[in-house]
């Protein structure tokens, strides 16, 4: 076996070095594009504000069947929101620092607020793609909520709403079509019945937002 002496080996360590520097860049030319983004989300069609109003009046009157609700006063329960795509803080203005790329516009933004005695509104500045992308998310995930209670009238009221405008108004589509675990039971627990109900309310609230975020973004 030959030996390497010492003028040869700073020679095969650069070789070596060299050698791994272009492997590495080649695996990286596979990954794809550099900077590729996510296709912007935006309003489509023009029955979208009909649309809204229909889902909103569709939760008004669901929440309005007492006997959905039956063994308490489902007015009486505290709303539960969801918060985690923070959609209420999305569709308000950024703190400066914080600017996106996406187009900004101007609307009044009201807080889900169940216990305020009136709505306070000032115009701001809100991010419209990013807005919109989190009111996806959270009709996305209201209706896996409310089909996997496997109820009629909720189905045909609520879930076909969303299902209208998730469908109908948007650039992009969340929707999953893999079927949602249901229960066959239609006789709900005591539990059940008040987490819906408090769902529900919170999801009436989010549909409030929904359709004055429609209103301003279609105004324009």
């Amino acid at each position: 076996m030959h030996q390497l002496n010492a003028t040869m080996l700073p020679r095969v360590c650069n070789y070596l070095a060299v050698s791994i520097l272009c492997l590495a860049l080649c695996r990286c030319g596979v990954a794809g594009p550099v900077g590729a983004r996510e296709s912007p989300v935006s309003l489509t069609g023009t029955t979208c504000n009909a649309l809204a109003r229909s889902l909103l009046w569709n939760v008004s009157a669901v929440l309005a069947m007492d006997h959905l609700f039956s063994g308490f006063d489902c007015t009486q329960q505290n709303a539960e929101v969801h918060l985690r795509t923070q959609t209420v803080a999305t569709c308000t203005p950024q703190t400066s620092g914080r600017g996106g790329a996406g187009r900004h516009l101007a609307i009044e933004v009201y807080t889900e607020d169940q216990n305020a005695d009136c709505a306070h509104s000032i115009a701001l500045n809100i991010d419209e793609n990013e807005c919109l992308k989190r009111i996806l998310e959270d009709l996305h995930y209201y209706r896996e909520k409310f089909q996997a209670y496997s109820n009629p009238e909720l189905t045909k009221t609520v879930v076909g709403s969303i299902d209208d405008l998730m469908q109908n108004c948007f650039s992009v589509s969340a929707m999953d079509n893999s079927p949602a675990e249901m229960s066959m039971d239609h006789q709900k627990s005591f539990e059940e019945r008040l987490q819906l109900c408090k769902v529900l309310k919170g999801f009436n609230l989010r549909t409030i937002t929904i359709n004055r975020v429609f209103n301003h973004i279609l105004a324009k």
